[in-house]
C-alpha cells in the first residue's frame, strides 16, 4: 500500500506518496471519503486524525480512509478527550484535552490534507495560527485554482470551530457546488480573535 501523495501508480499507496494533484481532482476523489465520515459522525464517532499518511489511493483509483486508532466517540455530556494529532493537519481544539471536538474537527483534517495534496505544503500548525495566521490561500502559492474550491477548502480550515464549515454534508453540498462552477457564498460568522480584542478595549 502507498499513500496520497504520488500521482495515480498501479499499486495502492497513501495519498503522502502520490504528489501535487489538481484542485478538481482532488475534490472530486474526497467526495466518497466525506461522505463515508458523515456516516460515522450520524454515529457520534469523530476520527480525529485525517492526513496524507492514512488515505489509501487504491488500484481502482478510488480513495479509503484509513486507521482510526485514533478515533472516539464525542458525547454532549464530556468533551474530555485524550490529546493526539499530527502536526499541521489538526486544528486548535485538538491541541487542548477540553477542546470542543465535534465534525468541524474532521473537516479541518480533511481541508488541511487537500491543502498539502494540491499544494505540496504542510499547513501551519492549528495553534501557531492562533497567535499569528500565516495560512497562504493556495492561489497566493501560484495553485491553479478556482476562487469557488479555494473558498471552501480555506473555510474547512478556519483556526477557530465557531467560523469553520460545521460538518461533511455542508462541506459536500459546499463542494459539488464549486465543482459545478456555481458561485460560494460563505456567511462569516464576526471572527473571533477580533471580537476578543473588541471587548478587551472596551473594557479598559
Amino acid at each position: 500500500h502507498r499513500d496520497l501523495h504520488s500521482f495515480p501508480t498501479r499499486r495502492s499507496s497513501d495519498l503522502k506518496k502520490n504528489g501535487v494533484f489538481s484542485a478538481e481532482t482532488l475534490f472530486g476523489l474526497m467526495l466518497p471519503i466525506m461522505k463515508s465520515l458523515e456516516k460515522i459522525h450520524a454515529d457520534g464517532v469523530v476520527h480525529r486524525d485525517i492526513t496524507p499518511d492514512n488515505i489509501m489511493y487504491l488500484y481502482d483509483g478510488t480513495l479509503k480512509l484509513m486507521d482510526f486508532g485514533s478515533a472516539r466517540f464525542i458525547t454532549n455530556e464530556s468533551n474530555d478527550v485524550s490529546v493526539i494529532l499530527k502536526e499541521g493537519y489538526a486544528p486548535e481544539e485538538q491541541y487542548r484535552k477540553n477542546g470542543k471536538q465535534g465534525p468541524w474537527t474532521d473537516v479541518y483534517g480533511m481541508c488541511a490534507t487537500m491543502y498539502k495534496c494540491i499544494t505540496g505544503q504542510i499547513p501551519e500548525g492549528g495553534l501557531d495560527r492562533i497567535r499569528e495566521d500565516k495560512l497562504k490561500k493556495p492561489s497566493e502559492l501560484g495553485i491553479n485554482i478556482s476562487q469557488s474550491l479555494e473558498k471552501v477548502l480555506m473555510y474547512g480550515m478556519a483556526v477557530f470551530h465557531e467560523n469553520r464549515c460545521q460538518n461533511m454534508t455542508e462541506l459536500m453540498d459546499m463542494t459539488k457546488r464549486a465543482l459545478n462552477s456555481e458561485r460560494i457564498t460563505i456567511n462569516k460568522k464576526e471572527d473571533r480573535k477580533s471580537t476578543r480584542l473588541n471587548s478587551s478595549h472596551s473594557s479598559v
